[in-house]
């Protein structure tokens, strides 16, 4: 994936975007002819550069490496090395950043193309929220606004306008339009009682299972399972989601993640303390109990209970991962500055 260059000292977010830029100046302009938008955004325009005297993070965990000369050719990484003997092909562009930073491009597992812009004037409103609440499509600014925050590649997690998604990501591999690779997640797997006004409800397992091959027919490349979905529409969901040979994940609620495991998901988000329900006291199944109930019943749990030592056991024996959405939490601790 394209690299992002940023100042070693990350003061600026401009110094930042600006380098991640120059490279993903550098992989267009080989890859694809210049369409659109997109050519504003290209930095440099030459099919072999090498950035001389940087300090490079491969993300593999390994300590950063100084004064290191990186070679590009035709939107790929040729050559990585000591500045001082890594030889520089004849004719390519050589551009000096001492000070800066080459890490790989950001992949974001959870990163919407919407954003909750009617939530809190509906919610204060004497009328209610009918006919619910509705989410703003941003097709413009956010594939840009990732880009520049150093995001590559991204999956969305979940669409409200599900055919503009789909024109983002075909505009963005023409080269029509900047933006980060999509990996566009289908519209919710959501069942009856769904607060948000653009979501289906679902009405059985058989309504997900086409509800998914619609979706995998039109060109989406992963499913998201919603808070109201029954567990055997989730199960229906994830069968058909597979035999596509694609992914779903799931911010629950009605289906604890015990249910979810054994129905076949392959992702489960925003961590256990706040979507699995399976200790809340009197919990119904395929019901949403309070999130209020949610959160209490997991006060006191300690990570050595062998309640939670079995869910851990049980995501890593099938695979499931677990996206943390770490910044969500951070917005509902208490005090915070």
């Amino acid at each position: 994936m394209p690299p992002a260059v940023t100042r070693s000292n990350r003061k600026q977010l401009a110094e930042r975007s600006c380098g991640l830029l120059v490279l993903l100046g550098v992989a267009a302009s080989a890859a694809a002819p210049e369409l659109g938008d997109s050519a504003s955004y290209l930095a440099i325009h030459a099919p072999t550069v090498a950035l001389r005297h940087v300090e490079i993070i491969a993300g593999t965990g390994a300590a950063p490496r100084a004064d290191q000369t990186l070679v590009i050719v035709d939107g790929r990484i040729a050559a990585v090395g000591p500045a001082a003997s890594t030889p520089i092909p004849r004719g390519a562009l050589v551009r000096d950043y001492a000070g800066y930073t080459v890490l790989p491009g950001l992949v974001g597992m959870h990163d919407h193309l919407f954003y909750t812009a009617s939530r809190e004037p509906q919610r204060n409103s004497p009328g209610g929220v009918e006919p619910g609440f509705i989410v703003n499509e941003i097709p413009y600014s956010a594939p840009r606004l990732y880009l520049a925050a150093g995001v590559t590649t991204l999956r969305t997690t979940g669409s409200v306008e599900p055919y503009t998604d789909l024109k983002v990501r075909s505009r963005i591999e023409s080269g029509a339009m900047p933006g980060p690779h999509l990996d566009l997640t289908a519209p919710y797997l959501e069942g009856p009682g769904t607060p948000f006004a653009q979501m289906h409800e679902l009405a059985s397992p058989e309504d997900a299972g086409k509800f998914v091959d619609y979706w995998a027919g039109a060109g989406m490349s992963s499913f998201k399972a919603y808070m109201n979905i029954t567990g055997a529409e989730l199960a229906a969901a994830a069968e058909a989601a597979h035999r596509h040979g694609l992914r779903i994940t799931g911010h629950l609620c009605s289906v604890s993640w015990p249910e979810a495991i054994a129905a076949g998901i392959d992702d489960l988000e925003h961590g256990p303390v706040y979507t699995d329900t399976e200790f809340v006291a009197g919990r119904r199944p395929d019901k949403c109990p309070e999130q209020r109930k949610a959160l209490e019943s997991w006060a006191g749990k300690k990570v050595s209970d062998p309640e939670i030592v079995q869910l851990i056991r049980s995501l890593v024996d099938h695979h499931v991962a677990v996206t943390s959405t770490l910044p969500v939490f951070e917005l509902i601790v208490p005090d915070r500055p």
